[in-house]
C-alpha cells in the first residue's frame, strides 16, 4: 500500500475515533472515552496507553513533515506551486507560520544530527526538540570549528535535555567551553566575545500581541546597550515618597522603551517615503458613512505590527501622534484621505516644556526629551490642543494616567494638578489634589509654591 493511501487511512481511523455520538451513531471511541471517563481507574490504562501512542505518532508527524518540507524545497515544488519556498507551501495548508519555519529548518538540519534523526525516526523525539538541537549545533558550529565526530558529540549532549529551553542554554554554555583561544600572532583573529559577525536577534510577537526577544551581541555592543539603558532603569519614589514599585526586569523594559522613543523622535535617522518620521501605524475604526455595514469589519484599533489593541493604549498614542484621517467603505477599501493634523505644536510644545520643566507626574520630574504631550479632556472628546489642557508626562507616567484612574487636570493657576484614583472602598473620601512635580513642596499651603 502506498504510503499516502497509509496516512489516509490512519487519519480517517483517527476521525471515524472522535466522531461524537448522534442519535444515528453512537460516536468514536475516543470520543466517548474522553466525554465520560471512568473516575475511579478502570479507564486509566486505556487513557495512558493512548496518550503514549499518539505521542509517538505527532512526534512521528513533524519528523516527517519537516523531512518532506526540505524535500519540496529540493526538488523545486514551491516554484512549480506559485510560492517562494517549502515554509509558504505549509502556509497555504492552514499550518501556522511560526511551525511552517519550524519544520523548515529542522529538515534542513537534519544531515547534522544523524544519530538524533535515529531516535526521530521512530517517535522518541518532538519536533520542537529536533529545531532547538538543531539551532544548537548551528550556534556552536558559528564559534566553534566542528568536524563530523564532534558535532556527534554535541548532538548527543544536547539531544541529553529535557526541554528546548534547556538545548538551548546548554548550547550556549558548550560554546564557550569549546571556544579556542585566540591566536595572538593572526592579526585577524578576533574573539568570539568581540565579534559582530554573529550577533542575533529575534523579535515574537505572541498570540496575546506581547512582543518576546532573545539578543545574542558581541562585547562592544552589549557594554553600549547597557551605558544607554543604565541611567534610565534608575528607581523613580512614588509621589508619597514610597519606593519604585516596578522591579527590575521592568525598569529595564522601560529604559528599553524609552531608547526606543528617543531614536524614533530623531531628525538624523532614516525615514519612510517623504521624509515622516512615523512612530508606529494605528489604524482607528470610526463610525460614519452606512452604519449598516459596521459589522462587516472590526471595530477594533489596531497597530501595524503588533496587532488589536485596547482604547487605553488608542488614548495614549493620539496624546502625542500626527494623525491621517482616511475614510474606508464596508469593505475596508479607501474612499477618502484626509489631511494631516499635529496635535501639538513647536510652538506649544516649548511653552509646556517652560511650564512643565520635564514630566509633571508628582515626584517624577524626568527630562523634557523623555516626555509626551497628554490632553487633560482628550482631544476625541472636545478637548482644546492648548496649554491650559496639555501636561508633558513620560511615558511610565503617561501610561499610569490611562490606564490606572489617575486623573490629572489644569487647576485655576494654570498649572497641572493630579488625583489619586478613586478608592472603590471608599469611594466618598476626599482626594487631595497633588501639585505637579515642578512645584513640589512640604506642604499644600495655597501660596507655598507661588
Amino acid at each position: 500500500m502506498a504510503i499516502v493511501d497509509v496516512i489516509t487511512e490512519f487519519a480517517d481511523a483517527l476521525i471515524e475515533a472522535l466522531s461524537p455520538p448522534t442519535l444515528a451513531a453512537p460516536g468514536g471511541e475516543l470520543a466517548s472515552l474522553c466525554a465520560s471517563p471512568s473516575t475511579v481507574g478502570f479507564d486509566d490504562a486505556v487513557i495512558g496507553q493512548t496518550m503514549v501512542q499518539l505521542t509517538r505518532v505527532v512526534n512521528l508527524a513533524g519528523t516527517a513533515m519537516s523531512g518532506l518540507t526540505d524535500a519540496a524545497g529540493r526538488a523545486g515544488l514551491p516554484a512549480r506551486k506559485r510560492v517562494k519556498t517549502s515554509t509558504d507551501l505549509l502556509k497555504q495548508l492552514g499550518i501556522t507560520p511560526a511551525a511552517a519555519h519550524r519544520y523548515a529548518r529542522t529538515g534542513h538540519a537534519a544531515h547534522t544530527m544523524p544519530g538524533v534523526m535515529v531516535h526521530a525516526r521512530t517517535g522518541g523525539v518532538p519536533v520542537e526538540q529536533l529545531d532547538a538541537i538543531g539551532k544548537g549545533i548551528t550556534f556552536v558550529g558559528r564559534r566553534v570549528p566542528l568536524d563530523e565526530d564532534r558535532r556527534a558529540d554535541l548532538a548527543r549532549r544536547l539531544s541529553c535535555q529535557v526541554t528546548p529551553a534547556d538545548v538551548s542554554q546548554r548550547a550556549r554554555e558548550l560554546a564557550l567551553e569549546w571556544a579556542p583561544e585566540i591566536d595572538e600572532t593572526d592579526p585577524d583573529a578576533v574573539p568570539v566575545a568581540e565579534n559582530p559577525d554573529l550577533n542575533e536577534m529575534t523579535l515574537v510577537t505572541g498570540d496575546d500581541g506581547r512582543t518576546t526577544g532573545t539578543l545574542d551581541l558581541d562585547a562592544l555592543t552589549g557594554e553600549e546597550l547597557n551605558q544607554a539603558l543604565d541611567p534610565l532603569c534608575k528607581p523613580i519614589p512614588q509621589p508619597d515618597g514610597s519606593r519604585d514599585p516596578r522591579t527590575a526586569k521592568q525598569r529595564r523594559a522601560d529604559a528599553l522603551a524609552q531608547v526606543i522613543r528617543t531614536y524614533l523622535n530623531g531628525k538624523e535617522r532614516p525615514t519612510v517615503s517623504g521624509g515622516v518620521l512615523p512612530h508606529v501605524t494605528m489604524i482607528v475604526p470610526t463610525k460614519c458613512g452606512d452604519s449598516s455595514a459596521a459589522g462587516s469589519s472590526s471595530q477594533v484599533a489596531s497597530l501595524g505590527f503588533t496587532g488589536p489593541v485596547s482604547p487605553a493604549t488608542v488614548g495614549l498614542v493620539l496624546c502625542e501622534a500626527a494623525m491621517r484621517r482616511v475614510l474606508l467603505d464596508q469593505n475596508s477599501a479607501p474612499l477618502d484621505v484626509g489631511r494631516e493634523h499635529r496635535l501639538v505644536t513647536a510652538g506649544l510644545r516649548r511653552a509646556l516644556e517652560a511650564r512643565d520643566r520635564g514630566c509633571a507626574f508628582p515626584g517624577c520630574g524626568r527630562p523634557i526629551s523623555w516626555t509626551d504631550a497628554h490632553h487633560c479632556t482628550p482631544w476625541s472628546e472636545g478637548g482644546d490642543t492648548a496649554i491650559d489642557n496639555c501636561v508633558l508626562l513620560c511615558r511610565m507616567h503617561h501610561t499610569v494616567i490611562h490606564q490606572t484612574g489617575w486623573e490629572v487636570f489644569i487647576g485655576h493657576d494654570r498649572h497641572p494638578w493630579f488625583r489619586q484614583p478613586l478608592d472603590l472602598q471608599h469611594p466618598d473620601r476626599h482626594r487631595e489634589p497633588i501639585r505637579s512635580n515642578a512645584r513640589r513642596t512640604l506642604t499644600a499651603a495655597p501660596t507655598a509654591a507661588a
